[in-house]
């Protein structure tokens, strides 16, 4: 078996069996390629009408580039892609851009590592190029073929192809571009050309100064050679920035791929002015809330309970009591700053009808992660060793900021948060707590007699379960 590369499909041979596997395979997609109008239609809800509709989807294969997988002269799978494609989902910056639109291989021929040798062989043959294809979610063993490929996804329209069944994008970032290949993608070539006529000219006009010595035409010489070495400065330093800013746009495309907005450095700033518009669930975890019990930060989440009445809260800590607390972050008192969230909290409970639950861990949490809505703002810590105080510190130098719901990683924050919350033994009772604390001193008490009054109004979240069941 050999995979041979045909720029434009014209050997009736090949087109007979590209036909074949299309209606030998036809049944095996989602919706059938019968039912389709092309390679790249939207809309993949399976309404369309069966029968020639195959013709219209072939007859677009007969004009893209393929792969094709041979064995004996016989086609036995074939991978069609066209080049720099734009819809909607794959915007103009990705660029230049291989769209695959069909991979098929025959059922007698699988599991050969065919599928595998067409993206080996695309990705190697257009190493520059952003690769992009599409598939439907329930398609798990085309999906793990990808990620080994390291193909990752993109984005996703969901029941684009019926009732749980979504349209996932796939990409793949090229192994190397070429300066050609940036200038091209960045429409430089008219500046670049200007760019070489005014060098020219300038020549042009010096040698004229030089082989004259005196007169008008050595003096309008040198002022148009001047004139001309300024304008084609400028434009070499304009040309050189929009260079560079492919840079920065590769940068910003492939953190807008995994669904981040952007990375900051104040948590704190992001978190404060996010907050207050939240208008349906705000999620909290974090070793010692130290942060959150800024006045500032109360503030907005009072701000965002006042304004949407009915507001949903979870609040997701270590025990400061527990042996995963001391490890981490000693003796250090942080009573307050549990009691402050809490008791605030706890108050738009009664006054603004928030729906607060809070649970409390022992096992590590390695970062800090709020949910405002549909967005995450989270943060990797980075842990080192304080030999003075015989602990370990935790600092989060960045944060992300994920918007996009449709991403995988946003997913993946959201398994992180809820895999200690669903494990998480104990709970506060909130109306207990509050009692408690809206009649008693507070200011009274000491760090320690704080922590005991806390401690005693959480539950163990078991017996609570097995009481119940």
């Amino acid at each position: 078996m050999w995979i041979r590369y045909e720029k434009r499909l014209k050997q009736k041979k090949i087109l007979d069996g590209i036909r074949s596997l299309l209606e030998l395979c036809d049944k095996e997609f989602i919706p059938p390629l019968s039912q389709r109008e092309s390679t790249t239609q939207r809309g993949l809800n399976g309404n369309g009408e069966p029968g020639g509709a195959l013709d219209r989807y072939f007859s677009g294969i007969r004009f893209q580039e393929a792969l094709i997988a041979l064995e004996n002269g016989k086609v036995i799978g074939f991978m069609s892609f066209r080049r720099n494609y734009v819809s909607p989902e794959i915007p103009p910056s990705f660029s230049p851009n291989l769209y695959i639109t069909t991979v098929i291989v025959h059922p007698d021929f699988r599991r050969r590592g065919i599928t595998n040798r067409f993206y080996h062989e695309l990705i190697e043959r257009f190493i520059g190029y952003h690769i992009f294809t599409r598939t439907w979610s329930t398609n798990l063993s085309h999906a793990g073929i990808l990620s080994d490929h390291k193909f990752y996804e993109y984005c996703r329209i969901k029941n684009d192809r019926g009732p749980g069944v979504d349209t996932v994008y796939y990409h793949h970032l090229p192994l190397k571009r070429t300066r050609w290949q940036v200038v091209r993608q960045y429409r430089l070539t008219g500046s670049l050309l200007f760019l070489s006529l005014l060098v020219g000219l300038t020549v042009l006009f010096l040698l004229i100064w030089l082989l004259t010595d005196g007169g008008i035409l050595h003096e309008l010489s040198i002022a148009f050679s001047t004139s001309l070495i300024a304008s084609a400065l400028c434009l070499l330093s304009e040309t050189l920035l929009k260079y560079r800013e492919s840079k920065n746009d590769e940068y910003i495309n492939t953190l807008k791929s995994f669904g981040i907005e952007n990375l900051r450095f104040q948590k704190d700033e992001l978190l404060e002015s996010a907050i207050p518009s939240c208008s349906h669930e705000i999620w909290i975890s974090g070793y010692r809330l130290i942060m959150t019990s800024k006045a500032s930060f109360r503030e907005a989440l009072c701000t965002a309970c006042r304004r949407s009445r009915g507001l949903k809260v979870r609040v997701l800590t270590v025990a400061p009591w527990s042996d995963t607390f001391r490890y981490v972050y000693g003796k250090e008192p942080v009573a307050d700053n549990y009691i402050k969230v809490l008791y605030d909290l706890c108050r738009c409970v009664q006054e603004y009808n928030t729906v607060l639950e809070v649970r409390m861990t022992e096992k590590p949490l390695f970062n800090d992660t709020y949910k405002v809505d549909s967005r995450f703002i989270t943060s990797p810590y980075l842990h080192c060793t304080d030999p003075g105080q015989q602990k370990i510190t935790a600092k989060d130098f960045f944060s992300l900021d994920i918007n996009d719901p449709e991403k995988e990683l946003f997913g993946l924050v959201e398994k992180d948060y809820t895999a200690v919350w669903d494990t998480a033994s104990l709970q506060l009772d909130i109306s207990s707590f509050w009692e408690s604390f809206s009649a008693a001193d507070v200011g009274m008490l000491s760090d320690e007699e704080k922590l005991a009054h806390l401690k005693r109004y959480c539950i163990k979240r078991e017996q609570e379960e097995n009481t119940e069941g």
